[in-house]
């Protein structure tokens, strides 16, 4: 008898103790900044030959304690492996549970491609396979069958032409009950280097106004320019400048749980940027409404090599032309062209850009598919499969962060709070390849 006693008497302080920690720990408010990184980190050695030295791993902050001890209690500590309907339960749910603040950082309001036919409403966020999904829209939306697989091979500046694209605001309560839902996620420390080689590297409107607001020129080299002097890291803190001032930011860096308004429309199903493709398939599952001959066109240009990087190639001559007072110099732009390509996993790291090839290129529009075939034609000689293209992408946003200050980190940790919570990222960037 005594002996239970005194295992009931333990019991019962063991459960005070940990609500008195979780009182401590756990507030009904989130705190607005991070935890002193300098007084709490750990040390994660990198073993990779490339890069041998330490990183400090911050840790977590104060709303994120709280949201993974919130995950623990609902009985999941990540949804990634989740599939997309599970994943959507798993988001809404969270949403009932956690301190939601609708507007994290100003921006734009949802966008969403809509396919009546389909029934499909689709949020549109940008670095998250957004070029895709409209395609995928456009294809299935499209009167005839004749050119459904050229619609994969458009640039992106005429698929976000609005065409199939509908606003939050006229959205009806006849769409809401007759659509499924969907979102596309994406790490945001991998969306936001995306966003940086994409919109900052390459040119741009974007890139000017960060000049501007860093009071920086042009970056010079060879007795040329091309593009605009400033760093990664500068890029970053101007994210964290935005955010923190509300001053209108643009939507490639808004958070994408604030971007399609996560915790108001319950969405069906909730795929990731990492699993797009796969996930693209099982959506074209459920389609009953369109012919099994389009569907099949369009999962075969979805999985085009071809296709894919001619939409890019389009894609990056429309910008070129339109910015290039920016870099007058054609072989400094390609240049910047092919290591992008080797940022995003295409062309093998150690293929050395072939100048010979792209001297003969004006960047006209119609020569995009003979560029097209030009760069594939160098990935034949050192092609990357599947895994290696996935290590190469992430050896390159390793090295992107590795110099990025931690009180930086600990910031973005606040902005894409909810990103990381409600979908399962990571908290940190990739430290390790």
């Amino acid at each position: 008898m005594k002996t239970r006693k005194c295992f009931i008497r333990q019991l019962v302080l063991l459960i005070l103790s940990l609500l008195l920690w979780l009182y401590i720990y756990r507030g009904d408010n989130y705190q607005e900044e991070a935890i002193t990184l300098q007084d709490k980190h750990e040390l994660i050695q990198n073993q990779h030959s490339d890069l041998n030295k330490f990183y400090r791993r911050p840790t977590l902050t104060m709303d994120l304690i709280g949201e993974r001890l919130l995950q623990t209690s609902l009985g999941h500590h990540s949804p990634v492996n989740l599939n997309m309907t599970e994943k959507a339960r798993y988001v809404n749910r969270m949403c009932r549970h956690i301190n939601w603040q609708k507007r994290t950082v100003k921006s734009r309001h949802p966008v969403f491609f809509f396919s009546e036919q389909a029934g499909l409403l689709a949020c549109k966020a940008p670095k998250t396979g957004s070029t895709l999904i409209g395609a995928l829209f456009r294809a299935i939306n499209m009167s005839g069958e004749k050119n459904v697989s050229k619609v994969f091979q458009l640039g992106r500046n005429k698929i976000h032409k609005g065409l199939d694209e509908i606003r939050d605001q006229l959205i009806t309560e006849d769409i809401i009950e007759s659509t499924s839902h969907v979102m596309v996620t994406r790490d945001p420390y991998s969306r936001l280097y995306s966003a940086f080689i994409d919109k900052y590297f390459l040119l741009g409107r974007l890139g000017r106004d960060l000049a501007i607001h860093l009071k920086r020129g042009f970056k010079e080299g060879n007795g040329t320019y091309c593009g605009y002097d400033y760093t990664f890291q500068d890029f970053l803190d101007y994210v964290i400048h935005l955010a923190t001032n509300m001053v209108e930011m643009n939507e490639h860096m808004v958070p994408v749980s604030q971007l399609c308004d996560v915790c108001n429309v319950r969405y069906d199903l909730i795929s990731s940027q990492e699993k797009l493709t796969k996930d693209t398939d099982q959506i074209l599952k459920l389609i009953k409404t369109v012919s099994i001959d389009r569907l099949e066109v369009i999962r075969k240009s979805i999985k085009s090599q071809q296709s894919t990087l001619l939409s890019l190639v389009s894609s990056y001559i429309f910008d070129y032309n339109n910015n290039k007072n920016d870099c007058p110099d054609k072989m400094a732009f390609s240049a910047k062209l092919w290591k992008t390509f080797q940022v995003q996993g295409i062309v093998h790291s150690e293929l050395v850009f072939p100048e010979n090839e792209f001297s003969q290129f004006s960047f006209h529009e119609r020569e995009a598919a003979n560029m097209t075939s030009a760069i594939l034609t160098q990935i034949k000689y050192k092609p990357l499969s599947s895994p290696e293209r996935d290590l190469q992408r992430r050896r390159y946003l390793v090295k992107a962060y590795s110099g990025i200050t931690w009180p930086t980190i600990a910031k973005l940790q606040n902005i894409y709070r909810l990103d990381i919570a409600l979908f399962g990222y990571p908290s940190y960037p990739p430290t390790i390849i």
